[in-house]
């Protein structure tokens, strides 16, 4: 039996992957929310788990939420968490627990990028992968037995959150020109049935290894609008147009711009891997797969 505990279960991925592990009869599931909010969302969805607060800067929220459980997931959340506080939090509140056996940490890292490649401009924003060049190292000292999820791309959700409101409205994919790249996209299904898997496989077929989950083509934003164009049957144009964004960020815009700048060459020459596909024995999603189920979204 696998005593899991979810850290960031509201979250996209942490609640996705309560989902994957809620119907589980050899997994009795704990889920965590750093607000109460959050807290009694969780209790409605997952009625039949343990529902806990754990704040990332409380240590001791922290060793209440691990005590009883032997594997953990870790998503944490952009812009807002400083894993110079959070991390170590994580790692002593799990060596005082003393009986986790298993520590999956979600991270979205580009191969051989570390902190010190990282401008302090970059590092403030606290967005995507600079949240995790701090944890990764400190997780990894710390001698606890860690195994790591790195998805070092895009994730699918992101399409219909930036996309679909413009879409729907006028028919456009409107993003800064300046944000275009060709970028690898993984959906997030994908990503929690990994990690899902990783947490109620063996322990010791996972501790000490890196998971990377990649995608086999990359998209630019006029090939993402030719594939909208496809399956919603009317025309699609990408624009180059910051107002639709500006206006969803809010005071987070410039933040995102910022990483923007970075995000478009660090991700540059990323691999692609098959571990959908060794670890699940089937095909990962596509760009074409996600945006045709999720087409009610964007109509």
């Amino acid at each position: 039996m696998s005593r899991i505990l979810i850290l960031g279960a509201t979250g996209n991925l942490g609640q996705l992957t309560a989902d994957a592990l809620a119907s589980d009869p050899q997994v009795t599931l704990r889920v965590a929310s750093s607000r109460r909010s959050g807290y009694d969302r969780l209790k409605a969805r997952f009625p039949h788990a343990e529902v806990v607060i754990a704040d990332w800067y409380d240590r001791e929220s922290l060793v209440k939420a691990m005590q009883g459980v032997n594997r953990v997931f870790v998503a944490t959340p952009d812009f807002y968490t400083d894993e110079h506080l959070v991390t170590p939090n994580i790692i002593s509140a799990a060596q005082s627990v003393g009986d986790i056996e298993q520590i999956v940490r979600l991270i979205a890292i580009p191969d051989g990028l570390t902190a010190d490649r990282l401008s302090p401009e970059f590092l403030a924003t606290r967005c995507g992968a600079n949240l995790h060049v701090i944890a990764k190292p400190l997780l990894v000292a710390s001698g606890l037995p860690v195994t790591f999820l790195n998805v070092p791309a895009w994730i699918m959700f992101n399409l219909p959150w930036f996309l679909a409101p413009e879409v729907k409205k006028h028919r456009q994919l409107a993003m800064p020109a300046v944000t275009d790249a060709s970028r690898m996209w993984v959906s997030e299904g994908d990503i929690s049935e990994v990690a899902a898997r990783l947490l109620r496989g063996s322990v010791e077929d996972h501790i000490g290894r890196e998971y990377v989950l990649t995608a086999a083509q990359r998209y630019n934003y006029p090939q993402i609008a030719g594939i909208l164009t496809e399956e919603l049957g009317e025309q699609v144009t990408f624009v180059d147009e910051e107002g639709p964004l500006r206006e969803m960020m809010g005071d987070k815009f410039d933040t995102l711009m910022t990483y923007f700048r970075h995000e478009t060459q660090a991700y540059g020459e990323v691999t692609h891997h098959e571990t959908v596909v060794d670890l699940l024995g089937r095909p990962q999603v596509t760009v074409q797969d996600y945006i045709r189920h999720h087409r009610h979204l964007f109509i």
